[in-house]
């Protein structure tokens, strides 16, 4: 989790200054960002415990990101970002019975 922690926090400011200053998304940079959560979605799968460092940084990035969307507009690219990755941290943090 350590690599994943290194790799997610080298794209905190290339995530969030595009969209805190013009409300906008680097796709690179997002798309750099969904690999790594998807294989730290897949090595979680049914663990009891997640780094709490993974977790925390994860919870700063999205709150950040949700801080600065602006609109409900579904052709918005940060809205459209937010909702992808709330979708990909609730795979993360719940394995939830409810999902087919």
């Amino acid at each position: 989790m350590d690599i994943y922690y290194e790799q997610i926090n080298e794209l905190v400011q290339d995530l969030l200054i595009p969209a805190r200053m013009e409300k906008t998304i680097d796709k690179e940079t997002f798309d750099n960002f969904y690999k790594i959560l998807d294989k730290i979605e897949n090595e979680v799968r049914g663990s009891e415990n997640i780094s709490r460092k993974i977790v925390g940084l994860l919870f700063f990035i999205y709150c950040s990101l949700s801080d600065e969307v602006v609109t409900n507009d579904y052709k918005d690219e940060l809205f459209r970002a937010v909702g992808k990755l709330e979708d990909i941290l609730d795979r993360i943090f719940w394995d939830s019975p409810f999902k087919g």
